[in-house]
């Protein structure tokens, strides 16, 4: 691994030129496949020409972590809203068996659809999931739909990105509706963003692949490079803030951290009935203000490295902001 990291760093730390890759991805997410966020990224990801299968569930499955059927022969109804857009959710006459709660048509069930039976033949080079409403950095990448469902396309053997936009929380507190347009006016540049991220770091995979080939497969730490310039099918996940385009405070490449602005907390209340309430954030420590939640919060754009395990060494996190320097949100 030593090797691979450092013929890797010495690879992606070459001047890059900003250019297209056309990619074969499929992309998903966790907020329905109608979500303005899942449509904002289609249309970048299009515009930048690469092709792009969208399959993502039918309903909201927001805070769904890895969640999906585990009953076999069970049935999912996939629907095709156009060429190329497909939504995957419970047939209309599922009813839970009795006892159990089971969760289908899952961001997880969708990435499981798209590879194992749309993609079957065509395998994708890249998934992406995303954007998100509302950022999965800290604690909130356990439970994360979206982050799972690239997790899931990693343990498949595909690498992944998954893409989320902030939410302003202290302003949402305050007026819900103002809160939630500053995320959604914020959405298609996430989009413009993340297709950046793509782009430049498919060129260094693509260079990868051209020293491979030179070699006759010889040298092996290119050969191990995937599409976006990294070892094996490790990903990234991306999160940029609810601000305006100018407004946004650089690039920060950051690992997932335990502290978060948003936490949940189970309560009982003076009714005696048990809810889960929003607590408010503990003051951070200064290597929590090093990690990803904390520096979102400060208004930058955070690519973070992960793999199936929701982490990566720290190598490989500075081989990303040397793959990666220079992006502009």
């Amino acid at each position: 691994m030593r090797n691979l990291l450092a013929t890797s760093l010495t690879l992606v730390a070459v001047s890059l030129a900003p250019s297209a890759h056309a990619l074969n991805i499929l992309l998903t997410n966790d907020d329905g496949c109608r979500a303005p966020g899942i449509a904002a990224v289609h249309q970048a990801l299009i515009a930048a020409g690469h092709q792009v299968t969208l399959v993502a569930p039918a309903l909201d499955n927001s805070g769904i972590g890895a969640a999906s059927v585990v009953s076999p022969g069970q049935a999912l109804a996939v629907t095709e809203l156009a060429p190329g857009k497909y939504c995957v959710g419970a047939p209309a006459e599922h009813a839970p068996e009795h006892g159990k709660n089971g969760a289908i048509g899952t961001p997880v069930d969708a990435v499981n659809l798209g590879l194992d039976l749309l993609l079957k033949d065509n395998p994708p080079d890249l998934v992406v999931s995303g954007t998100n409403f509302g950022d999965n950095v800290g604690p909130l990448t356990q439970m994360s739909g979206t982050v799972n469902a690239a997790v899931r396309a990693m343990f498949k053997g595909v690498p992944a990105i998954a893409v989320s936009t902030g939410i302003d929380l202290e302003l949402i507190m305050r007026d819900r509706q103002a809160g939630y347009l500053k995320t959604l006016n914020a959405l298609d540049d996430t989009a413009n963003f993340a297709v950046k991220v793509i782009d430049k770091a498919s060129a260094e995979g693509a260079k990868a692949k051209q020293q491979c080939v030179k070699s006759g497969g010889k040298a092996k730490p290119f050969c191990e490079l995937n599409v976006l310039g990294l070892p094996g099918t490790t990903g990234l996940n991306i999160n940029y803030p609810a601000r305006e385009a100018g407004e946004v405070q650089g690039v920060s490449y950051a690992p997932i951290g335990d502290w978060g602005m948003v936490g949940f907390q189970t309560q009982r209340g003076g009714d005696g009935v048990v809810r889960v309430n929003l607590a408010p954030p503990p003051t951070p420590t200064a290597e929590q203000q090093r990690a990803d939640a904390y520096q979102l919060f400060t208004g930058k754009a955070v690519i973070t490295v992960i793999d199936g395990n929701m982490s990566a060494p720290e190598a490989l996190q500075q081989q990303a902001k040397q793959m990666l320097e220079g992006l502009t949100p």
